[in-house]
């Protein structure tokens, strides 16, 4: 059985260390101490060319994951960023009010 290790980062340094540190990939964000937010454009850019696989969180703000409808276009336009900059992919949460998960949001 082969383990992964994905390393969480938040900076251009994070990046740089996770690699040389053995990380078979990365998962980008921001404000950690706020539970996570969408990275910036800057290091999604530079995780794209890590040369291992990068996941950005997408998550346009502290607190729930309830999204109303611009919340839902910033999250729309922070997954085509995380495409644009070849990362493997996206991490993302969203509810419904009651904690129902939000499956057509998540599905667009």
């Amino acid at each position: 059985m082969s383990i992964l290790l994905e390393v969480c980062v938040e900076s251009p340094e994070g990046i740089i260390e996770a690699v040389a540190g053995g990380a078979d990939r990365l998962e980008l964000c921001s404000g950690l101490d706020l539970g996570g937010l969408t990275p910036s454009a800057g290091l999604m850019a530079l995780a794209g060319k890590a040369g291992v696989p990068a996941y950005a969180l997408i998550r346009p703000r502290a607190g729930n994951f309830i999204y109303g409808a611009e919340s839902e276009k910033a999250l729309l336009g922070d997954i085509d960023a995380a495409r644009h900059f070849g990362l493997a992919g996206v991490v993302i949460g969203a509810n419904l009010p009651g904690g129902r998960l939000d499956l057509p949001l998540i599905r667009r």
